[in-house]
């Protein structure tokens, strides 16, 4: 067990944090036979709302509403936060000494005392109070159980404790909809906004990114720092591009690096973080300077490093206390070779390949394992960007449950201070994949990673889901037996299919039992809205098999009457019902209407049955079971807008195409909607070019997100037209689950835009 970790002694019996209620005592009070909840003079506005909290909680328990008092008689009291009266009851000396978010709860006589650490550790002494005398939980913002009590009862409990994580955050869309429930979970990140009266949150200042992908945290803007010092942006392919990193040698770059993150703590000075990380991105610089400082030191990570260390030099000038973060992410998640971080520099490690079924400790994320092991050697101190969700396709079924608490002790065990992580988090309501489980459990561990993540997990099945518990729990067994089954799959966060990794009889299995419980259940006012949700990340992984109900081997009679179109229609009513206004991370194809008008253009190609669009091309003429496509229809736009425009197009063969801008290039135009089986992929393009353009124009790549394997092919520019479509071949390919196709404009500034017509499949026998 942690050092930070205290041993929790309630009326002499060792408890976890996950024990069950507490004793309590007979007390009564002058007059009405109940606690005086006694709140200081000088109470602090989170210390206001922990007795505020604690008197509502209490009144729904017992019905009777315990006055607030600034001091109390002889009778028995709630004491609540730091005054010299706790500070002598509870032995503390300097309350400054508490660790973060540090918690107090001791029983004295006829006295219970509630503090910790300002501002926010009174108030998570009221919940764990709630919650370990009093039975209370707080599965969801929209369900609480406040067990009743007739009788009025003073808790015997001696607490101290103090969490590992000094920052506990959440990326789930019920934390950040909801700062109550996200308080009374313990979260403490900025993924929510926390008002002060509430204990505030914990601020890294600039969040994420900041080098300059978004224009309200970029140090260097991207727009006008283009425009006006290009030198200080990546170099790519021997030319500067101003959506890739920054050119981390330039002495002008750092200089100004280091002016703008004294402005911003020069503005919020009581920042205990401040973000100087990567963008979102691989295309580092590639100049001749940066290159030259790798090669001579050893990875981009020793870039970074020296780059962030220099700007941590100049904050610990001027504020000592300021911790500078950066990003060990994507192309710098390997650790450096020869440099070290600075003692005021925070690395936040990122899981972001890992194979998220498994913990970290597993062999398929050994090497995950290693590098954070090195970072810890490295650095002084950790952040953690946990992944936890499945962000191409929230809603699918994604079995990492039992991941969170072995890779949370993990964390804790190499010296991480704060873990971020991240579910589904920008809209989607409910529809996600058990989210009111995932939040609960989470924060739970996140809380005290020691507790048993079988038994938190059964606790909540039998509280949140009553008398249909045991299918959701036959579900999740389901889901963990077929993941364990195949170890060769990856459950990273991007899975756009469950085909690799859960059987048809596994996933029918479970899709009958959830759904025979939503069914039983549909007019329970409570539990029947509960189980319609958790049945519909396995009816949506039925329907996205793009096989016909009736084509399943369905052994329920009630489910055998099920059509597909009319299930689809009921699946999307459910998600709606949930609050489902996006159901995966990207902007685009995400609401359930377009996610079921994609799913049935799916099914369509998926049978061939979708028509062919306009005449056939050549290439295609005379070839039995090809088939041709406009891109629009069986394409996934990213940037729609403003880099990928639908269009009329006369030269096209349907008058319609679409048309990538070639500014930065992007997996902006990717395909996934196929007919399993091996066929020759082409496409018809043309750009628009500049008079005497040559080099490559087209760059096309087929990628399985599972394996992670790639197949790239680029294309010069006499390969493509100018006022009319040509066929690009980008050979025979396996169409298969999880492979997507991207048409990329290579990088070519006598490319202005590409466009694509058709795209064009010719069985390969």
């Amino acid at each position: 067990m942690s050092k930070l970790l205290h041993l929790y002694v309630i009326l002499g019996t060792i408890f976890s944090l996950g024990a069950a209620p507490v004793p309590a005592a007979a007390f009564s009070n002058s007059g009405d036979g109940g606690p005086v909840i006694v709140l200081p003079p000088d109470a602090i506005p989170a210390e206001r709302t922990a007795a505020q909290e604690l008197q509502a909680f209490l009144e729904q328990v017992s019905g009777e509403k315990p006055p607030i008092a600034e001091r109390a008689d002889a009778g028995p009291a709630i004491h609540i936060g730091q005054s010299p009266e706790a500070a002598r009851a509870l032995g503390v000396s300097d309350w400054k000494q508490l660790k973060p978010d540090e918690i107090i709860l001791k029983t004295v006589g006829n006295r219970l005392y509630l503090a910790g650490n300002r501002p926010r550790g009174s108030l998570y002494a009221v919940y764990e109070l709630l919650e370990r005398a009093y039975g209370v939980r707080f599965w969801s913002p929209a369900a609480t159980r406040v067990p009743r009590s007739s009788s009025s009862r003073l808790p015997q409990i001696n607490l101290r404790y103090a969490p590992p994580f000094e920052v506990r955050a959440i990326g789930s869309i019920l934390i950040r909809n909801d700062f109550r429930y996200a308080v009374r979970l313990r979260h403490n990140g900025q993924s929510a906004f926390i008002p002060p009266e509430w204990g505030g949150q914990v601020t890294l200042l600039g969040n994420v990114h900041t080098f300059s992908e978004y224009p309200d945290n970029a140090l260097i803007p991207r727009d006008s720092g283009f425009r006006e010092h290009p030198e200080w942006f990546a170099e790519r392919d021997g030319r500067r591009v101003s959506n890739g990193q920054l050119c981390l040698t330039n002495p002008a770059l750092r200089r100004e690096l280091i002016r703008r993150v004294r402005e911003l703590l020069r503005a919020a000075p009581e920042s205990r973080y401040i973000s100087v990380s990567q963008n979102d991105n691989d295309d580092f610089c590639q100049c001749r300077s940066c290159a030259a400082f790798v090669e001579k030191h050893g990875n981009q990570s020793d870039l970074l490093l020296d780059t962030v260390n220099a700007v941590a030099a100049a904050v610990a000038e001027e504020f000592p206390a300021t911790l500078v973060e950066t990003l060990a992410y994507r192309y710098t998640r390997t650790p450096p070779a020869t440099v070290k971080a600075a003692p005021n520099v925070l690395i936040r490690y990122c899981t972001f390949e890992a194979d998220g079924f498994r913990p970290l400790t597993a062999k398929q994320n050994r090497q995950f394992f290693r590098d954070l092991a090195a970072w810890s050697r490295t650095a002084k101190q950790l952040m953690i960007w946990n992944y936890i969700a499945n962000f191409r396709k929230y809603y699918l079924p994604t079995p990492n449950w039992r991941a969170l608490g072995p890779d949370l002790r993990t964390f804790r065990s190499f010296g991480a201070i704060s873990v971020y992580e991240q579910g589904a988090w920008n809209g989607g309501g409910s529809v996600s994949d058990l989210p009111e489980l995932r939040t609960w459990l989470t924060a739970r561990l996140l809380w005290n990673p020691d507790l048993d993540t079988d038994t938190l997990i059964n606790e909540f099945l039998t509280g949140y889901y009553g008398p249909g518990a045991d299918a959701v729990r036959t579900y999740m067994k389901l889901m963990n037996g077929a993941a364990d089954r195949h170890p060769e799959v990856a459950g990273s966060g991007f899975l756009s299919t469950t085909a690799a990794w859960l059987e048809e009889n596994t996933l029918l299995e479970a899709w009958q039992t959830v759904e025979t419980a939503a069914r039983r259940f549909r007019n329970d006012p409570v539990y029947g809205p509960r189980l319609a949700m958790a049945a519909v990340p396995v009816g949506a992984a039925l329907l996205e098999r793009r096989k016909p109900l009736e084509a399943w081997k369905i052994t329920i009679p009630d489910l055998r009457k099920l059509s597909t179109a009319g299930y689809l229609a009921e699946t999307v009513a459910r998600m709606k019902a949930g609050g489902g206004d996006r159901l995966r991370e990207e902007s685009f194809h995400n609401t359930p209407d377009e996610w079921a008008a994609d799913l049935t253009a799916e099914m369509q190609v998926f049978n061939r049955v979708l028509p062919n669009d306009g005449p056939a091309p050549a290439v295609a003429a005379g070839k039995p079971g090809a088939a041709w496509w406009r891109v629009e229809r069986i394409a996934d736009f990213h940037e729609v807008g403003r880099k990928v425009f639908p269009e009329n197009d006369p030269a096209a063969s349907t008058g319609r195409a679409v048309r990538i801008v070639n500014d930065e290039p992007g997996w902006n135009v990717q395909i996934r909607r196929f007919p399993h089986g091996r066929f020759r992929f082409c496409a018809e393009v043309r750009g628009d070019l500049a008079k005497n353009a040559s080099g490559d124009a087209l760059e096309i790549v087929a990628f399985n997100w599972n394996s992670k394997e790639k197949t790239t092919r680029r294309f010069p520019v006499s390969k493509i037209g100018r006022s009319h479509y040509r066929i690009v071949d980008f050979g025979p390919v396996t169409l298969q689950d999880d492979l997507g196709v991207m048409l990329i404009p290579a990088r070519n500034p006598a490319v202005r835009n590409l466009r694509i017509d058709r795209i064009i499949l010719v069985p390969e026998h």
